[in-house]
């Protein structure tokens, strides 16, 4: 009888375990294909528990997406990977709308594991919605409007002119020279440090920030954001391109953040800090602690803020300047046109400064087009939404990952007429004989996470190309042969996207302008 109720209880109990393994597998599809009220955008076929995270490109990620948003003909393409929703813009007018728009609904964004793995912390960049966010933004863009920068003018215009002058008396080390320019005034505006020598440890710092940042895939497309439990296994074992670069550079972004903010506490503590944005957070947080007022900015806080001014600010100018030489070697017609713009302006016997700025709009057009040209960040970092939206009738559901594809926009053909060509003068009113063509507004993001140091860069890059262009010839190598030799740049793949080894000749224009910088560099010393 005992063997008989076993047996009769048998099935009962395998009935049991089939429904429940069927709730559970049901519960599953349900998260990985959920029911919506409005059909999702367009997007490529997935595979089961995966979705899309195998159709996802680690590297030219910009590139491929734009073949998807052709393949589709949609200007928003959606993905699914591991039950996480994502969609990626590819015109501006979709990211104007959802990201500028509708702002307050994408100010988020996801985690990025990968990054917590090479040492991000409080960086304004990274930080999730909520009241930190708002803390690091209000402080950052206290110091960083269009009004503050301008008291930032003299530092960047005495960098400029020492950059050009190294430039030219050492050509071969163009490179370094422009990325003293670029960490010497975030430096001297983030921390109040002036860079002495070519062998100043934070120059090596912004060197090495720059290799880790430009390096391990794009924002999003490793495996260990959507399984975080995997940058717990070992190296060994680890077969991550993007999570082995995150750990081989983590020290560096490390360094990056306690160096510096070591550096200036200790000069703070003892009373011989030069005046900085640090400094200036450091004192209000040093009021309150006398005052006993609860300070909400901690000093990890700043810390992370003043990391943030100097790698955006010092990899932004850096990459960008190099892009914009580059473009002069290989558009010698409109570094002419610059060059005489300069001249009419400025003449040759004094060096530009910003008051000529708004009477030099053709320096301007082609910083511009730079930016175009070749977006740092051509894929952007991903925004996160809040609450379900629609767009053009289609579904983004709550908490979905949204990219926006920079590069795809500046090859928009129904916005830029030959988008591969470089050309400023796109930009110059039709009135005026030009184009009349829209800047590009999403190298410095959209909505509530536009880049708070977007005016100080472009700046910067102004005041150094406007230098550059008067006072040197920016020329194409020489092979034996007497003809100019030819070269493929290469772009890097991460965060942001920096040129290769680019070989460049830079001579004097004249003596009386070596004369000039010669004399504008001894005056600032």
């Amino acid at each position: 009888m005992d063997a008989s109720g076993s047996f009769i209880a048998s099935p009962t109990r395998l009935g049991i375990a089939l429904v429940i393994t069927g709730l559970f597998l049901y519960s599953v599809f349900r998260i990985l294909y959920p029911r919506f009220p409005y059909p999702l955008p367009p997007s490529p076929p997935g595979e089961p528990i995966l979705g899309h995270f195998r159709r996802l490109p680690t590297e030219n990620a910009h590139l491929k997406h734009m073949e998807y948003a052709k393949q589709y003909n949609s200007d928003i393409v959606y993905f699914n990977v591991l039950g996480n929703h994502m969609v990626v813009l590819n015109t501006q007018k979709a990211a104007n709308e959802v990201l500028d728009r509708r702002g307050a609904n994408y100010q988020d964004r996801p985690r990025f594991v990968l990054f917590d793995v090479m040492g991000w912390g409080l960086t304004l960049t990274f930080l999730p919605y909520g009241p930190r966010f708002r803390l690091h933004r209000s402080a950052l863009q206290t110091g960083f409007t269009k009004t503050a920068i301008t008291n930032y003018r003299p530092i960047q215009e005495d960098e400029a002119r020492k950059a050009v002058s190294r430039i030219l008396k050492r050509p071969e080390a163009w490179d370094f020279s422009l990325r003293r320019f670029a960490s010497s005034i975030v430096l001297r505006i983030g921390f109040g440090v002036t860079v002495m020598s070519d062998d100043d440890p934070y120059i090596k710092i912004a060197i090495d920030a720059n290799m880790a940042t430009g390096g391990g895939g794009n924002p999003g497309t490793a495996l260990v954001d959507y399984l975080p439990s995997f940058r717990y296994i070992p190296q060994l074992l680890n077969c991550s391109k993007s999570l082995q670069h995150a750990r081989r550079w983590g020290w560096a972004i490390k360094n990056l953040h306690d160096i510096p903010f070591s550096a200036i506490k200790r000069e703070f503590d003892a009373g011989t800090a030069n005046p900085s944005f640090a400094y200036s957070l450091l004192t209000k947080y040093k009021e309150n602690e006398d005052e006993g007022v609860p300070n909400e900015f901690t000093l990890q806080d700043i810390q992370g803020a003043s990391g943030a001014v100097f790698i955006a600010g010092s990899n932004t100018t850096f990459a960008t300047t190099t892009i914009a030489i580059l473009n002069m070697m290989l558009n010698p017609e409109v570094f002419a046109k610059a060059r005489a713009e300069i001249d009419r302006v400025v003449g040759t016997e004094r060096l530009p400064t910003f008051q000529d700025r708004p009477n030099l709009r053709y320096i301007d057009y082609l910083v511009e087009e730079v930016s175009r040209w070749r977006p740092l960040s051509p894929i952007g970092i991903p925004h996160k939404s809040l609450e379900d939206d629609v767009y053009n009738g289609m579904f983004i559901p709550k908490g979905t990952v949204v990219y926006y594809n920079t590069f795809a926009m500046s090859r928009d053909p129904n916005v830029y007429k030959n988008p591969e060509k470089f050309n400023p003068d796109r930009y110059i009113p039709k009135e005026e004989g030009g184009d009349g063509e829209p800047l590009l507004v999403g190298p410095f993001g959209f909505g509530r996470r536009v880049c708070v140091g977007r005016h100080l860069a472009q700046a910067s890059v102004w005041i150094i190309m406007a230098t550059l262009i008067a006072t040197t010839d920016i020329l194409k190598p020489v092979g034996p042969d007497g003809k100019p030799i030819e070269q493929t740049i290469q772009f890097s793949t991460g965060l942001s996207s920096h040129p290769g080894k680019l070989d460049v000749v830079f001579k004097p224009r004249s003596e009386k302008t070596e004369r000039l910088l010669a004399e504008a560099v001894k005056d600032a010393q």
